[in-house]
Order: C-alpha cells, then structure tokens, then sequence
C-alpha cells in the first residue's frame, strides 16, 4: 500500500490527496448553493433589488461551505496519531531544552500568578514542573535562615 503524502497545514496533519478533494467539494457545493440561490431567489421575487438577491445567495452559498466542511469531515478521517505515553525525566528535560525554557526565569515568575491558576496547575501536575519539587513546610530556605535543618 503507498503512503499518501502528508502535510502539516494549521497545525495538522493532513493528507494533500483528500485535501484537493475536499477543497474540490468545498467549491462544488458552495457555488452550487451560491447560483442555486440566487437563481430561486430572482424567480420568486422578481421585485427585490438584485443587491439583496446576492446578499441572500451568498448566505446559501456560506451554508454551502459549512456543509462541505461537514461532508469532508465524515469523508476523511484525521489522519494524526496520538501516543499517550509516560514521560521520563529525560524526555521532560528534553522537550524543555528544546523549547528552550529558563526554569529559575519561571519559578521568579510563578510568584505573580493568580492562586486559581497555580491550583489548576497543581492538579494538571505542572506546578512541579516549573517550581521545582515541591519543599515540605518547615523545610527550605526560611528554615535555613532560622538555623533549621
């Protein structure tokens, strides 16, 4: 079986063949909804000014897109894979080299974040990440400065 060529289009990976053919039924159909439209519309009303009439067909002929779109939706199925996998240190520390992330910039930055979204943080597991493991209480630098240990 050949492999279709894959393109990463809006953040996606989509197959070119079913996205001519898509762009193809998207222009098939919207332009049919657009003249049919327009067409019926001057037969019933014969007295509307023609700028209304091509303001109305041009709603059909928007309905038209969004019917394509799901046409095309249930025509071609997403052609993305997701691998829900464990992480390890290493592939963390990877992904934040290549996003090239300063952690002791982030944990400065940590202390102005609103309490809601460090406690969503915390249950998304990312506070961790960017403040470092977490200190038990007692613990840490306070504890130093008071002689604690």
């Amino acid at each position: 079986m050949r492999q279709a060529p894959l393109a990463d289009i809006w953040g996606d990976t989509v197959d070119l063949h079913h996205l001519g053919i898509g762009v193809i039924i998207g222009i098939v159909i919207s332009i049919s909804c657009y003249l049919g439209a327009s067409t019926v519309i001057a037969m019933q009303a014969p007295n509307l000014e023609e700028k209304l009439v091509s303001a109305y067909s041009l709603l059909f002929g928007i309905g038209g897109c969004v019917l394509s779109a799901v046409i095309s939706a249930n025509l071609f199925k997403p052609k993305r894979t997701l691998n829900e996998a464990e992480f390890s240190e290493e592939d963390r520390d990877r992904v934040l080299q290549e996003l090239k992330i300063d952690l002791v910039k982030e944990r400065e930055e940590l202390q102005y974040v609103d309490a809601k979204v460090l406690q969503e943080m915390k249950e998304l597991k990312l506070y961790e990440l960017f403040a470092g493991p977490a200190v038990p209480e007692g613990k840490g630098e306070n504890a130093e400065k008071r002689g604690e240990t």
